[in-house]
């Protein structure tokens, strides 16, 4: 179906809905600004000139009076010949000569002029005369605020004839009874209404949240949405800020199929790990390029969402190859808000709120303790005696709490409801001629637990100056300051390990108790204040380019972009900490710093040539870039008071290091896009990669990638079925690296620290090579096919698209074995690869959509399956189990092919030995009450034999679903995401079920074995024996992330006070889980240490969004 194009004098970006208040300073020169764009309708204006183009002439009127002119391009002729010479006249007076010269009418709303054709009847934009089967439609198009819409198209497809709604949103138009009318404007879904008695339509025109991304960002450039090639999925600002999360990646999660997110830790500034289409290495990251306004290397922890104004994700290897070396696992290009034309915006949006624990562990309660260490200390078979409670409790203050059931909550003890608080200050304005953007925030999360918290801070400037027709120039630079207090990494495993029985004071005594007898462990309520880790990071990036369009449809820039990030890390371990025992001389602290500088500096040419059926648009690039690295590192001990990391020469040194690393990359790229009747597309690029990280003859690599598109609908056959209204099918193959994968100085082999030898009869100290250098290295390179439908029907109302991919990773960096008289057992190679398959699917329904009220879901859907293809020194794996049997592989590691790269390699737990199997039990050293592991080759032995392939620790299937509805002025969503299939180890349930399930600590809940009980699910306390797979849990989910409720006040009333946009909000974040999951969180079952992460959290927030 054919549409008709809107072109703009200048084409201004979309008013921004979501904004936050900030620093007194920028707001300050924000005002400044604001004082110096004045506009006046009846500004003079000066123009003579001869036999100029229309589109010129035009051009000359924005300059002089920063008016902006709309117009349909397909119904006036830009390049017409206008003569005028009008000198110190009016605004009206030069208007009235043009249009009156070029057979055109106009209207003026706000600094708005829109110009129509000329008809011979023109109230609201009709036509006087009619064909006798023909009549005259009338109508008036308004947005959903009741606001009318001046400029929209209204379409006859059939006949291409159309008119715009003038300054009231009014138009007129000759139809024939059964013409469909299209009516469509930017920024909102298009509307068919089909004609049959009607004599005056009232239309609403919705918000099109996916129309507003309908340009898409690949990598040096950007195409439209239609002609996109590769599989590239979008998220805006709207859905980034709509749950209140401030982390970006975090704000991302479960918004796209095919994207994996899990939060890596629950500390406050807990950042996110990222995967795009399952895992593509063995021994390197598989972790997505990151790049944020053209830098690649970012982080999003540290970019604030309300910055953003829209992220796109690059994921099959046709649109990652323009990225070469970097793109083998994905990009995610992050698009910050710039200025825009007109009067300046300031806007704010902020939030204050609380955290409280959700989801907790199903610990024991006080009597259920004491009764575990009854069970944990009982006799044996056959009587089951049970010890006296004095003989289990010899702490008098524990005995004296089992006698009067006294039991102490040292998590309520240890942790409070947390403040959570986001603001932020945005303004943006400018001219034709300059543009600009300035925005700060604030966030600030309390910990649940002290002494935690995080702060940060964004500075964020940004400035275009369009000089000329010719030659533009500007920059952007982003600045974050963050301060993350972790406080004590072993605090929150010794708070669920305390025993209810236990008290921070001696409940005979009255005493503070530092150190419990009983099980060694210190009180947390002292260490918490003794014990501290902090991160301070600066992050400052920054950008400046030149653009010169010499010619027409000929563009080029240049741009450099400098990124510094400065880390420094704090420890400090007071005496009186479980680390120092209270018997240490003093404080131990430790202090790191890192800081890192690169460059990207490109040049980029661009040109686009049109003509009839062919469209060529053409890119090169030449690319620099060079990374460098220091850190310094000292620790100290004996620190005689508490200075914290900042006094280390106040102690003894014990540790004293630094290092330094550098790498530098050149690139030259080329990318062609080609479309044969706008239906037809191809695009095709190579990216050539040096690197200085490789030995000299093998630095440089190729890229190459290749897609075609055809849109169906734009064929003749699909034109009559009206509910058939975007269908495209794609098709692509690409080649990516991964340039994590070599270090910068693993071709050449490392020297060892300092050895000490004999030399006579003295000790000399000298240096070895420490591992065998291989100059054969290179990138890890993922070849990739994707094949994608997007699809439309009904006018839109549902829309998506479902892709099929096949990736395969060769050249994966392993250790190799090598002759042992070599003096080296391994040496790093390119040998291996990976493949990772599967489908996705993206959707997005209309489901409601009536004047005062509407219903919007969009929902994503993904399957991966990963599996190992080849690996160095592979064998034949029968030999080693019954249940390799036929399968190769490398048993050392536990690698096999046809498998995943995290297989579980596990005993199989079946139950528990219970009485009347004692026999049976004892071929395999155990008794009723331990656990029963399955003997697969029934030799009364447990071998590796027994051992089977217990699933894998990444999900087969993830996804997520997004549900928006608004009522009069009211709306409500929610989000919703979920994994499937995954099986890993839970820690927490062995720490706390399996390898202290004894008196020692407390413990989970459980059904554990007694004589009188006979679980088959857990058990005996202390006596379990051999515990095969049993902590090895599903970590399936299903979260509700958050839901949120809002009011925006009626935009008559905000006018009258100079504001356009009023909304308060509640949102409410983690609501809700399900999951069988027993330990802290099913996104992260296996950290090594409970203590560097927390619970989950839910989060409960106020806020307010105000622009004007």
């Amino acid at each position: 179906m054919n549409k008709q194009s809107m072109t703009y004098g200048y084409p201004p970006k979309r008013s921004i809905k979501n904004i936050k208040i900030t620093f007194t300073v920028l707001l300050l020169f924000i005002l400044q600004l604001t004082t110096s764009n004045i506009y006046a309708q009846d500004k003079k204006v000066s123009i003579s000139v001869k036999n100029e183009n229309l589109e010129n002439v035009i051009r000359m009127v924005e300059k002089q009076t920063d008016y902006l002119f709309f117009y349909n391009s397909d119904e006036i002729n830009r390049k017409q010949k206008i003569t005028i010479d009008k000198r110190n006249s009016t605004l009206k007076d030069v208007l009235e000569v043009i249009t009156a010269k070029a057979n055109l009418s106009y209207t003026i709303k706000g600094r708005h002029i829109i110009l129509t054709q000329k008809v011979e009847k023109t109230a609201v934009g009709g036509s006087s005369s009619t064909k006798p089967s023909e009549r005259t439609v009338t109508g008036i198009v308004k947005d959903e605020t009741d606001f009318p819409v001046v400029g929209a198209n209204i379409v006859i497809p059939k006949t291409k004839k159309g008119v715009i709604t003038d300054i009231n949103g009014a138009f007129s138009l000759n139809v024939t009874p059964g013409d469909v009318i299209e009516i469509s404007y930017l920024g909102y879904m298009t509307q068919e209404i089909k004609v049959t008695d009607q004599k005056s339509l009232n239309i609403v025109l919705r918000e099109n949240a996916k129309a507003l991304s309908e340009v898409v960002v690949v990598g040096y450039g950007a195409v439209k949405k239609s002609d996109l090639t590769g599989s590239v999925a979008s998220v805006s600002n709207a859905n980034l800020v709509r749950g209140g999360n401030t982390n970006s990646a975090g704000a991302l999660q479960g918004e796209l199929s095919g994207v994996t997110i899990v939060r890596s830790n629950n500390k406050p500034g807990g950042g996110y790990d990222i995967k795009i289409r399952g895992i593509n290495s063995i021994t390197a990251s598989s972790s997505p390029l990151i790049v944020i306004d053209g830098v690649p290397g970012g982080n999003l922890d540290f970019v604030n969402p309300d910055d953003i104004e829209k992220i796109d994700v690059l994921k099959d290897a046709s649109a990652t190859a323009i990225y070469g070396s970097s793109g083998a696992n994905g990009v995610i290009i992050v698009t910050t808000k710039r200025g825009q034309t007109g009067k300046p915006k300031i806007s704010y949006n902020g939030y204050v709120g609380f955290r409280t624990y959700t989801n907790l562990p199903d610990m024991m309660s006080g009597d259920e303790y004491v009764q575990l260490a009854r069970e944990a200390t009982r006799g044996g078979a056959p009587n089951y005696v049970y010890k006296r409670d004095e003989q289990i409790f010899t702490d008098p203050s524990e005995l004296q709490a089992v006698k009067d059931g006294n039991y102490y909550d040292w998590l309520d003890a240890i942790s409070d409801p947390a403040f959570i608080t986001n603001h932020s200050l945005s303004a943006v304005g400018g001219t034709e001629a300059v543009k600009y953007g300035f925005s700060g925030g604030y966030y600030y999360e309390d910990g649940m637990i002290q002494p935690q918290e995080y702060t940060r801070y964004n500075l964020r400037s940004v400035v275009d100056i369009t000089i000329n027709k010719h030659v533009s120039f500007g920059g952007s630079m982003y600045a974050t300051h963050s301060i993350r207090e972790k406080g004590n990494w072993d605090l929150l495993r010794d708070v669920f390990r305390m025993r209810p029985t236990q008290h921070p004071n001696s409940l005979v005594t009255g005493e503070e108790i530092w150190k419990y007898s009983s099980n060694n462990l210190f009180n947390p309520l002292i260490t918490s204040k003794n014990q501290r880790s902090q991160v301070k990071s600066l992050n400052l990036q920054s950008n400046i380019y030149l653009k010169i369009t010499p010619i027409e449809n000929l563009e080029l820039t240049s741009s450099f972009s400098p990124y510094f990030t400065q880390t420094s890390m704090g420890d400090y371990i007071g005496v009186w900490t479980k680390a120092q025992q209270g018997t240490a001389k003093g404080a131990i602290a430790n202090a790191t710093k890192d800081n890192s500088l690169s460059w990207i500096w490109d040049n980029i040419i661009n040109y686009t040539w049109k003509k009839a059926i062919h469209s060529i648009t053409a890119t090169g690039v030449f690319s620099a870039q060079k990374y460098q690295y220091d850190r310094l590192y000292g620790a100290t001990k004996d620190l005689s008071y508490n200075s914290l990391w900042y006094n280390l020469n106040g102690g003894e040194i014990t540790g004293l290091s630094s290092n330094f690393n550098q790498w530098t990359m050149m690139s030259y790229v080329g990318r062609v896009n080609y479309g044969l009747l706008d239906r037809y597309l191809l695009t095709a690029s190579l990216r050539y990669d040096g690197s200085s990280r490789l030995a000299d003859g093998h630095k440089w690599a190729l890229f190459p990638s290749v897609a075609v598109a055809w849109r169906i609908t734009e064929e003749n056959f699909t034109k009559d079925l009206q509910w058939l209204s975007n269908l495209k099918l794609r098709l692509s193959y690409g080649q990516a690296g991964n340039a994590n994968s070599v270090s910068p100085y693993a071709s050449e082999g490392n020297i060892s620290g300092s050895v000490y030898y004999p030399f006579g009869t003295s000790t000399s100290v000298g240096n070895l090579p420490a591992n065998i250098a291989n100059p054969l290295l290179t990138w890890e390179r993922t070849s990739e096919y994707n094949v994608g439908f997007d699809f439309g029907f009904l006018g839109q109302r549902i829309s998506g698209n479902i892709e099929y991919y096949n990736r395969t990773t060769n050249d994966l960096l392993m250790g190799r074995n090598i002759p042992v008289h070599l003096g080296y057992s391994s040496v790093v190679s390119n040998v291996g690869s990976v493949r990772n398959s599967g489908f996705e699917l993206q959707l997005n329904t209309v489901n409601i959509a009536s004047k005062n009220f509407t219903w919007n879901t969009t929902i994503n859907l993904a399957y991966n399956k990963n599996e190992i293809v080849s690996l160095a020194d592979e064998e034949d794996l029968s030999n080693y189990s019954v249940n390799l049997k036929g399968m190769r592989g490398r048993y050392s590691d536990k690698r096999f092919i046809g498998k995943p790269v995290d297989t579980n390699w596990n005993q199989n737990t079946i139950g528990v030995w219970q009485l009347g199997e004692e026999e049976e039990a004892a071929k395999y050293g155990c008794v009723p009450g331990n656990f029963k592991i399955k003997d697969y080759n029934n030799d009364g032995k447990l071998t590796d034999d027994d051992y089977i392939i217990d699933g894998k620790r990444t999900p087969d299937w993830t996804g997520g679903m997004t549900n928006m509805f608004k009522y009069h002025d009211f709306d409500l969503s929610f989000h919703m995401y979920f994994q499937l299939g995954a099986t890993q180890y839970d820690r927490f349930f062995e720490n706390f079920a399996l390898e202290w399930n004894s008196q020692n600590f407390n413990n989970l809940r459980t059904n554990y074995w007694t004589p009188e009980n006979p679980s088959n699910t857990m058990g005996r306390p202390s006596q379990m024996g051999s515990r095969g797979n049993i902590a090895y849990e599903k970590t399936d989910f299903l979260k509700v992330s958050y839901v949120t409720l809002g009011y925006s006040l009626n935009k008559k009333l905000l006018s009258k006070w100079g504001l356009s946009n009023a909304r308060i909000y509640v949102t409410v974040q983690n609501p809700l889980i399900l999951t069988k999951f027993r330990g802290l969180d099913p996104e992260q079952p296996d950290i090594t240490n409970i203590g560097d992460t927390d619970g989950m959290t839910k989060n409960t927030l106020l806020g307010v969004n105000v622009s004007f």
